[in-house]
């Protein structure tokens, strides 16, 4: 299996390192105040790929310019949604690094909100590293589309509440 989801341990400080060197390269043109991490490193006690995600989250009426100067910075990820609201980036690493491209209030705007309720629900980040366990060594596709069904689900009781 070519594109499989796994479970790793990297040494946190090549983690520290590279997030460091992503951070300070997304700032030196995109203000702090836009930029996020996101993903497994960002909440602590949540197991993963020990690969980096930042989100750039901005408003709707700075987001062409804003893909503008990220598309100098990153590659566009072709297997990502590329719309007017949401772009995905590769970042050139010896690690996964990806960077995300939203409008604040968007439809896509999700990942904070799930971050903090990873941030704020031992139970919810057990049952997290409980769905990474059971995907770890299976295809990328099947864990992603799993992920995306438990992301939906923990947002949408999030909402109901």
């Amino acid at each position: 299996m070519k594109d499989v989801f796994r479970i790793t341990n990297i040494d946190p400080t090549v983690i520290e390192t590279e997030r460091s060197r992503v951070l300070h390269l997304i700032g030196t043109a995109i203000p702090s105040e836009h930029i996020h991490e996101v993903g497994s490193t960002a909440v602590q006690g949540v197991v993963g790929k020990q690969d980096l995600d930042f989100l750039v989250l901005v408003p709707k009426q700075v987001f062409g310019e804003t893909r503008a100067v990220l598309d100098r910075l990153f590659r566009r990820n072709p297997e990502q949604l590329s719309n007017d609201v949401y772009q995905g980036y590769t970042v050139s690493s010896d690690l996964d690094v990806a960077v995300q491209l939203t409008v604040a209030g968007g439809l896509n705007d999700t990942f904070l909100k799930f971050v903090d309720l990873l941030r704020g629900s031992e139970e919810l980040r057990t049952r997290y590293n409980q769905l990474k366990a059971d995907f770890n060594g299976r295809p990328m596709c099947a864990y992603r589309d799993a992920k995306r069904e438990f992301i939906e689900t923990a947002l949408s009781g999030a909402n109901d509440n």
